[in-house]
């Protein structure tokens, strides 16, 4: 890998280095070994908490990166030498917070308020106790307790039919909100995009390594790591468990073989090892 190149590597979470039922990233531990030799950043993007993100971030010892939770409600960024000079940040706890979303009490009611208009019951994660969480998401019952810390979003499950869901749609739209499809569930914000904080760390890596021509991976498997896969040099796309893959309306495209974490392995081999 030649010496003036810099690799970022932006990488979504459920269903992409995670299995998508167990959430297990052991089929990529060598490539995420691979990537702390090499000393390229694996910043997580996702639409977890940071509370959540933290533990795997811990659990992958990739703590010295930046990372992204909530579909781009901020950047978390650990105090680093970074230079953020241009870019307005906060404090929070140990790390230095570009925050691109509302909060999510501000959310939450206006959220409400068009529930209230319409008519909808719709129990978002602020009124499910975390056992229900955990049922709904087959996360253990502590790491639905983070999932519930949410800061940025307020994740919810429609079952209703195709014309309510049209309703709701139009009427999020209508208040400046924004509607995202994951996984599992949906989730409603307010300002936040994974495309806008990627373009912002792109940014903070060229102007802290200016010596360096950044180079920018992204890896996802959903519709909601679209915002980040426009925004990077190489986008990666990671097949689902059902053979299939989620997005398919980009250009250039790199589409792993693989499934999951799997897959994830395979995109980063291929790419860096050129």
């Amino acid at each position: 890998m030649p010496e003036k190149l810099m690799y970022l590597i932006f990488s979504d979470l459920d269903g992409t280095l995670l299995d998508e039922d167990t959430y297990s990233f052991q089929e990529a531990t060598e490539a995420i070994e691979f990537l702390k030799e090499k000393e390229i950043p694996l910043i997580l993007c996702s639409s977890k908490t940071r509370f959540e993100m933290e533990l795997y971030r811990e659990k992958m010892d990739i703590m010295t990166y930046p990372f992204i939770p909530e579909n781009g409600g901020a950047i978390f960024i650990p105090k680093t030498k970074l230079n953020l000079h241009d870019f307005e940040y906060k404090v929070i706890d140990k790390y230095q917070v570009i925050e691109i979303g509302k909060p999510h009490e501000v959310i939450k009611k206006k959220f409400q308020e068009i529930l209230n208009r319409l008519g909808f019951q719709i129990k978002g994660f602020s009124q499910m106790e975390a056992k229900e969480i955990s049922k709904l998401s087959g996360l253990p019952l502590e790491e639905a307790k983070l999932a519930a810390q949410r800061e940025y979003s307020e994740p919810f499950i429609f079952k209703n039919d195709k014309y309510k869901f049209f309703l709701l749609e139009e009427a999020i739209k209508k208040y400046g909100l924004k509607l995202t499809k994951g996984n599992r569930f949906y989730s409603i914000s307010w300002g936040s995009d994974k495309g806008k904080t990627v373009q912002i760390l792109k940014s903070i890596y060229q102007q802290t390594y200016l010596h360096k021509t950044i180079i920018s991976v992204g890896i996802g498997d959903s519709p909601n790591d679209i915002p980040m896969l426009k925004e990077v040099d190489i986008p990666v796309v990671v097949r689902r468990k059902s053979g299939k893959y989620q997005v398919c309306d980009l250009e250039n495209v790199y589409y792993t073989q693989r499934i999951g974490p799997g897959g994830w392995s395979e995109a980063i081999y291929n790419i860096l090892r050129r």
